[in-house]
Order: structure tokens, then C-alpha cells, then sequence
């Protein structure tokens, strides 16, 4: 199970909305300072994404909760927009190749035309099959468990201070 903190921005009954801020593994290697794709992760902040969950436990605005999505919906859901596409497009490629350029003699227009429309078609059947499957609650993200509150800065012991000895 794929696993992130999220804090906890707006309670209904029976569901909550956390809000969680995209991670992104770029910016750990070792070319990270000289790497032109590290620099701008480190320059844009990440993004942050509000999720609806249902839950039955009593929480409050600004608690920090463990959500967690399984690897199974998150591969299936992204073989399905990704490979889906790339799939219509490889197949009308090599179709509009047979049908303009082995068969009529045509120029290289109708296989790029052909591998647009394939490639629209696979995005649109990707996106009826991604609408079917958001009812789904095997793909939806899940509450793992309750962190609390976080820790204000007012509530914090300065060790170097006197008052902390």
C-alpha cells in the first residue's frame, strides 16, 4: 500500500476532505545540483491535491491522518491512461501505414492522421473506463490512521533556553 500524511481541511458526516502535497522522488541522486529537472522541483513547490474519503471516525479540521491507496489501483489505473493511448496509437499507426501507403500509394498524411485519430480514441475509451472505475472504492484512497494534531509552535520547549532546565 502506497502511503502519505494529509491534513484533514473539511469534515461531513460520514466523509472527510484531506488535503495531501504531491511528493516527487527528484532531487535526492547525486546530479541533483546540477540537474536541470531537480532545480525547477526545488524551485515549484509541489502540488497539493484534495481527497475525499469516507470514514466513520470522529475527526477535526487541521488533524494529520495517514491515508493510503493500494498498488494494485495504482498501476491498473495508470497502465490504463497511459498504455491505453500509446496502444491506439502504435495500432493506427501501423494501420493508416497499410491501408494509405501499402494499398493506395498515398503519402505519409493519412498514417499521421490515422495515428491522431487512434490516439483520441484510446484517450476517450481511457477516460469512459477511468470515469466507470471512480465509483469504484478499490481505487479510492483509504484511512490508514488518525497522527492527531500538529504541534504548534507556541507548545514547543527551547531546550537552549533557561526556562527549559
Amino acid at each position: 500500500m502506497m502511503r502519505t500524511l494529509a491534513t484533514v481541511t473539511a469534515v461531513e458526516k460520514g466523509t472527510v476532505t484531506v488535503s495531501c502535497q504531491q511528493q516527487t522522488s527528484c532531487g535526492h541522486c547525486a546530479s541533483r545540483d546540477s540537474c536541470g529537472t531537480g532545480i525547477v522541483t526545488k524551485a515549484m513547490p509541489g502540488r497539493v491535491h484534495d481527497v475525499k474519503i469516507a470514514t466513520q471516525s470522529s475527526l477535526s479540521i487541521g488533524q494529520i491522518v495517514e491515508i493510503g491507496l493500494s498498488e494494485r489501483s495504482m498501476l491498473s489505473s495508470a497502465l490504463l491512461i497511459y498504455m491505453l493511448p500509446l496502444l491506439f496509437l502504435l495500432l493506427g499507426s501501423a494501420l493508416g501505414q497499410w491501408v494509405f501507403v501499402d494499398l493506395a500509394h498515398s503519402n505519409e498524411l493519412g498514417v499521421i492522421s490515422s495515428a491522431v485519430i487512434a490516439t483520441t480514441l484510446g484517450l476517450l475509451i481511457a477516460r469512459y473506463y477511468a470515469k466507470r472505475l471512480e465509483g469504484n472504492s478499490a481505487y479510492k484512497p483509504t484511512l490508514i490512521r488518525v497522527l492527531g494534531a500538529p504541534i504548534s509552535s507556541d507548545k514547543l520547549i527551547n531546550a537552549a533556553s533557561k526556562d527549559s532546565e
